[in-house]
């Protein structure tokens, strides 16, 4: 999750996560996690674009984001999916607010989850497509700007499925801004540039590698 959203899973539910984990070796390398990812009725407008995004451009910036997901997994036994049943999701709405707090404080994506069992999360798409706008290069035009948007959306997705995947957040202390890893969407590197996996990569490789089927 970025921050300052909050993850909640119980002593029990962690305890016998890791039980299970153990106690079933090599259950993860048996069949792929499918993971769930859609789209609910989103929009965005701002005085750059005079007006707001238009059906065609909502179309591509989900085609990116699926792209950019796409491209994270692969190499790893997971199949990206549009199921709303899927054991992990994440789907993106219009806003997402951080519940520990009563005032209107948005967060750019959460998740609940407790590895293996599955988890379910969300990104919101205003903060995002507004970060997309914000951090793009001055002499960006609207074409630049809406893929940022895809990107932005894919990337906090697969940051969020990371913690389904893994349930655990330790990796977030990371400080390489271009990872998928770093805990932040207020960053130009969330929407322009490639980004690389850094210290969950292997253990997604221990649960998930494709190499060894």
């Amino acid at each position: 999750m970025f921050r300052p959203a909050a993850r909640t899973a119980t002593l029990a539910q962690a305890t016998l996560a890791a039980v299970l984990s153990i106690s079933v070796p090599g259950c993860s390398s048996q069949r792929p996690a499918i993971v769930g990812f859609w789209f609910e009725p989103v929009t965005y407008s701002s005085s750059r674009f005079g007006g707001p995004l238009r059906a065609a451009e909502l179309k591509n910036i989900e085609a990116i984001a699926r792209a950019e997901i796409t491209r994270a997994l692969k190499g790893l036994r997971i199949v990206l999916s549009e199921r709303r049943d899927a054991r992990y999701r994440v789907r993106v709405v219009q806003q997402l607010r951080d519940p520990r707090f009563r005032g209107d404080v948005s967060v750019a994506g959460s998740s609940r989850a407790v590895s293996p069992f599955g988890g379910d999360g969300a990104v919101n798409f205003s903060l995002l497509a507004a970060g997309a706008e914000s951090y793009a290069p001055l002499n960006a035009d609207r074409v630049t700007i809406v893929s940022g948007i895809g990107r932005g959306v894919g990337r906090a997705a697969v940051h969020e499925f990371a913690h389904q995947l893994l349930g655990t957040a330790r990796y977030e202390g990371t400080q390489d801004r271009q990872s998928y890893e770093y805990g932040s969407a207020a960053r130009p590197e969330q929407y322009y540039g490639e980004l690389h996996w850094g210290e969950a990569w292997p253990a997604l490789l221990r649960r998930f590698d494709s190499a060894r089927d």
